[in-house]
């Protein structure tokens, strides 16, 4: 099953942006996708909610806030492979969703592979590919966290929260909280 997750139209008349990404998919597995890095009782715990009557809803915000976290840092809170299609002329982009694993394939606009001997990556978990610079290559790559660090859990969980309590009557769009907990560890560039 592939999940479209994140998709950017560039202008070709405008000529691409600064290391574009030009569209992010997800390759999940087969089943009933991925393991959410929080269950629902630990949301209904945090949530404080002692009833069953809302579990289908929790179940279905809990990958949404997921997502929106995940937007919102440009950290991949699951581990899963994906396959992005960048523009690199500039060299140095950055590979998103890290913590990034280990790249199983690379290819040119002309869907050639691009051998490891002729690419150059820079960074552990974060990483970037600084060579070949070209202005439309794809990436197979693995990235994401095994198990979510507890302060991105935490945003996560007040993510949840927030959208579970607020579904009826909408204040502000992004409550602090969560999103001051995301800040600290951002990598949007």
């Amino acid at each position: 099953m592939i999940n479209y997750y994140y998709h950017t139209d560039c202008n070709a008349s405008a000529g691409l942006s600064y290391n574009q990404v030009l569209d992010l998919v997800d390759v999940e597995p087969s089943g009933d996708g991925p393991e959410e890095p929080v269950t629902l009782t630990e949301a209904k715990n945090f949530c404080k909610i002692d009833v069953s009557e809302d579990d289908l809803f929790l179940e279905l915000l809990i990958p949404a806030c997921r997502i929106e976290c995940e937007e919102l840092s440009n950290i991949g809170f699951i581990n899963r492979d994906v396959v992005l299609v960048q523009n690199n002329g500039n060299g140095g982009a950055y590979l998103p969703l890290g913590p990034n694993g280990a790249i199983s394939l690379m290819e040119d606009a002309d869907g050639n592979e691009i051998e490891a001997d002729n690419y150059t990556i820079s960074g552990t978990a974060f990483k970037q590919i600084i060579s070949p610079r070209l202005e439309r290559m794809t990436v197979y790559y693995n990235t994401g966290y095994e198990v979510l660090p507890q302060n991105l859990k935490l945003a996560l969980l007040e993510c949840i929260f927030y959208r579970y309590d607020e579904r009826k009557v909408r204040e502000n769009a992004h409550p602090p909280v969560y999103l001051d907990l995301l800040k600290q560890v951002s990598r949007v560039w």
